[in-house]
């Protein structure tokens, strides 16, 4: 990886790492919609790579700094990040109109099932009793989050792309 992608994966992380633990207190409806946003930028800006390592840094990071209380949940959020940026940036570059935003919802669907599939069969693996209220937010929330970041970033795309 060059410098300048280098520096660019860098400032993006440590955007989504602000918008994580500085925006703790308004948990899953704010910080997750800024997350997706921002590795949907990175996918748009620097490419999958930068994506991926982004979207696997943050939640252990958020593990790390009490913000996710099961480490079980990690990998599990983890393969949800990379499937989404991997399947945007691919869906993203076939060459058809609206491809970004057929992109954004293909990806956003399976994150959503990867995400929601996990929680009942593979996380109950590990936690017996998985609490209700960790299989609420990895379910119906994950697509919203994941389509409402993917929305700000194919927006803002274009005025960062400018500058």
């Amino acid at each position: 990886m060059d410098t300048k992608k280098l520096v660019r994966t860098a400032l993006l992380l440590a955007l989504a790492l602000v918008f994580q633990i500085g925006f703790r207190q308004f948990a899953q409806p704010l910080v997750g919609p800024l997350v997706n946003m921002t590795l949907i930028l990175a996918a748009l800006m620097i490419g999958p790579t930068s994506a991926v390592i982004i979207g696997t840094l943050t939640p252990i990071i958020a593990f790390s700094v009490g913000i996710i209380g099961l480490a079980p949940l990690i990998p599990i959020i983890v393969i949800g990040n990379i499937l989404f940026v991997l399947a945007f940036f691919y869906i993203n570059n076939i060459n058809m109109k609206y491809s970004n935003w057929i992109a954004l919802v293909i990806s956003a669907l399976i994150k959503f099932g990867f995400l929601a599939l996990s929680v009942r069969m593979i996380l109950p693996l590990f936690i017996p009793k998985v609490p209700m209220p960790i299989i609420a937010a990895f379910t119906l929330p994950q697509l919203y989050t994941a389509i409402i970041g993917g929305i700000l970033a194919i927006v803002i795309y274009p005025l960062i792309n400018r500058a």
